[in-house]
């Protein structure tokens, strides 16, 4: 009992000294989906110059919008707002209070949701936000991982107002051979989908032990520590990690059984709906990424029909080391070997 309490606390003194408050500039928005969950929004006006759209960063599974916000050095966010570009981050449900389809005014038990709800709910009032807020008639997203996966499905079933887009990361087959094969079907399967698992608090259990064992699971698995410090990582976990619903899980999980992500009532294949899209695309993968694998993330590419363009981030291509999964949203080098090519995707399609 004492050993567990003491891994608490020191848990929660090492989560403490790793959070970085946003700094004043921050807006704090809010918006409520039609199903009732509200979301949080975080503004960054654009410094200097106008010189695009505005520009809507969205983060992974069990994470929140500090997934690209992290701190001073590592956020996307402020780095496009630095270059003229008002900047919004949002954190999808289960981040946020629920209030119900009837719109009451006292939060609810969270239920659970399925990649649809997210589709059809959240990133359509988010991206209606920020267009109404900037008065912008077209804005440009970035997707890291689930985020990506989000937007795909978003397209594909007709989303508007989007002018370009930027996926990081983002599986469009979970079926190739990857590390979480064995794992992800036998774990849903065994849950009810109603459940939200309560991811957070465990998680920051672990924050002291990580990046202490060399090419641990989760090392191999989430990032390269040649371009995301042990420590970086930790202030990842600290403050961006958050619970995930079952339901979600067991659609992910279908992905991987089947080679298809589709709908939950088996209507619609998400990679297939992508050959109608028209919105240009950049499609961005890490060399070294054992999550969402490159044979994995370039399914989306190829199943795209419009304007589209592909970027791999390693050595081959000029980095300084090969980019594992979050790499991309948080490496040391980001800003200097991966975003300038997402704001120049976007400037290249400005109209």
């Amino acid at each position: 009992m004492r050993t567990a309490l003491a891994l608490l606390a020191l848990a929660s003194g090492c989560a403490g000294t790793l959070v970085e408050p946003l700094p004043k500039e921050a807006e704090h928005h809010r918006a409520r989906t039609p199903d009732g969950w509200e979301l949080e929004l975080v503004r960054y006006a654009a410094r200097g110059e106008v010189r695009g759209r505005p520009v809507l960063l969205c983060h992974g599974i069990n994470a929140n919008g500090r997934n690209m916000d992290l701190d001073a050095r590592h956020s996307m966010a402020r780095w496009f707002a630095a270059r003229g570009r008002e900047a919004w981050t949002v954190s999808l449900r289960p981040n946020g209070a629920y209030f119900g389809p009837g719109g009451g005014t006292a939060p609810l038990a969270k239920p659970g949701y399925d990649l649809d709800a997210l589709v059809d709910q959240d990133i359509s009032t988010a991206v209606a936000y920020v267009r109404g807020a900037s008065k912008a008639p077209l804005i440009d997203y970035v997707g890291h991982s689930l985020g990506g996966i989000v937007l795909y499905g978003y397209l594909g079933m007709g989303g508007q107002g989007i002018g370009a887009a930027a996926v990081l990361g983002s599986p469009m087959r979970l079926d190739l051979g990857g590390p979480v094969d064995a794992v992800l079907p036998a774990a849903a399967g065994l849950l009810d989908p109603s459940w939200i698992l309560p991811v957070r608090g465990p998680s920051s259990l672990t924050i002291p032990l990580a990046g202490l064992l060399q090419d641990s699971p989760g090392e191999l698995l989430l990032y390269n520590p040649e371009n995301t410090p042990h420590v970086l990582f930790q202030r990842l976990m600290a403050e961006t990690t958050e619970d995930v619903s079952v339901g979600l899980l067991r659609q992910l999980a279908e992905m991987l059984r089947t080679g298809e992500l589709k709908r939950h009532d088996g209507s619609r294949d998400y990679r297939k709906l992508l050959a109608a899209v028209t919105t240009p695309v950049l499609v961005v993968a890490g060399k070294r990424d054992r999550l969402a694998t490159v044979p994995a993330v370039k399914a989306g590419y190829l199943a795209l029909g419009g304007p589209k363009e592909w970027r791999l981030v390693g050595v081959e291509t000029g980095a300084r080391a090969d980019y594992g999964h979050m790499d991309l949203a948080i490496g040391d080098r980001a800003a200097e070997e991966v975003w300038p090519d997402v704001l120049g995707f976007f400037d290249r399609h400005a109209r």
